[in-house]
């Protein structure tokens, strides 16, 4: 279905020197607890906490926006070169 052309919303350009918020990225918690529930024979239930650690990756894998996007410029994140280079592999 065509779309008319409008005008982008203000809300959503960016302004001159824009930085993702990557360029901020705190360090992450090795983990947290969060509630579980520990069924007894009965089906009665009880709440417990459990470790849940922190899996994902912390490092950068935007690799398409490295070197020609101006909010990554002189990110201090970590990138993933291995990630990068494993999909390069692919195209």
């Amino acid at each position: 279905m065509p779309v008319e052309d409008h005008e982008v919303h203000e809300k959503v350009k960016k302004e001159a020197g824009y930085k993702y918020g990557c360029n901020k990225q705190r360090v992450f918690a090795e983990g947290y607890y969060a509630k579980d529930r520990r069924y007894r024979g009965d089906g009665t239930f009880h709440e417990v906490l459990v470790w849940i650690p922190h899996a994902m990756s912390t490092s950068c894998r935007n690799f398409y926006l490295w070197d020609t996007d101006t909010g990554c410029a002189d990110c201090p994140a970590t990138k993933d070169t291995e990630y990068a280079d494993r999909m390069r592999g692919l195209e």
